[in-house]
């Protein structure tokens, strides 16, 4: 009789920790931060500093395999595309980036025995992370050669229940576009009746357009246009942030 009871006792512990366990699907989507960091030169570790180097400090995400599988995806294309110098790149990885990173600039230093070194920073934070949207930022600064450098802050956004990518169309509805061209053409003075390109924008086809990347807080929305996007270099950025109250009506399944 005891023994059945013991038994008794026994599956049922089983049993609840079994249901306490947390299936794959129902962790919870969470990140970690990776650096990668590489360097070429006899002053990296002085407090001369003339190396080349490439720091790249990305998220992982991590929980929901197939959730975390195409949000890292996402963002190491985006890495790879960023820095890498090649149009069709064949990097498949970020350690044989920053490889390549390294080699190219050995590569340019043969050539050209001034060559300066090259630097590129990578850095990517959360910016939103909640149950219907997860907005990720992207601070990026190269010099790789040339007359100047190359920096800018670009945005991924996805649906954190799936992991899908979501471009501002699948957040908001057309009125978005026609209200922040409204709020663009008062914060910089153009009449509406005129071009948008009046007062020396270049817009493509004299026709406004949303950034490329827009990204999001808790308490706003933030559209960046960089640099050459709609104005020469010397002119910089050019940075909007609107509350979300203010373009809430313009938001899908609000």
């Amino acid at each position: 009789m005891t023994q059945r009871i013991f038994r008794i006792l026994l599956i049922t512990l089983l049993f609840t920790a079994c249901q306490d366990e947390k299936k794959p699907a129902d962790l919870p989507l969470r990140f970690e931060k990776e650096t990668i960091i590489k360097k070429e030169g006899q002053n990296c570790d002085t407090a001369e500093y003339d190396c080349t180097i490439i720091s790249l400090e990305v998220l992982k995400a991590k929980g929901p395999e197939e959730v975390a599988q195409r949000i890292n995806g996402v963002l190491k294309e985006h890495v790879i595309t960023t820095i890498s110098s090649e149009e069709n790149s064949t990097i498949t990885n970020l350690e044989d980036l920053t490889s390549t990173f390294i080699n190219d600039y050995k590569k340019a230093a043969e050539s050209f025995s001034n060559e300066p070194p090259w630097e590129a920073y990578l850095n990517e934070s959360i910016y939103r992370k909640d149950e219907e949207l997860l907005s990720i930022g992207i601070t990026t600064e190269i010099f790789s050669g040339g007359a100047h450098g190359y920096k800018n802050l670009s945005f991924l956004n996805f649906d954190p229940q799936t992991g899908e990518q979501l471009s501002w169309k699948d957040i908001f509805n057309p009125g978005f576009k026609t209200h922040v061209e409204e709020r663009f053409r008062r914060d910089h003075n153009i009449p509406a009746e005129e071009n948008i390109n009046s007062t020396g924008f270049w817009f493509e086809n004299d026709a406004f357009h949303l950034p490329a990347n827009i990204g999001f807080t808790d308490e706003q929305v933030i559209l960046v246009y960089n640099s050459y996007e709609i104005a020469p270099y010397a002119d910089g950025d050019f940075y909007m942030e609107i509350p979300i109250e203010e373009v809430r009506p313009f938001m899908k399944n609000q």
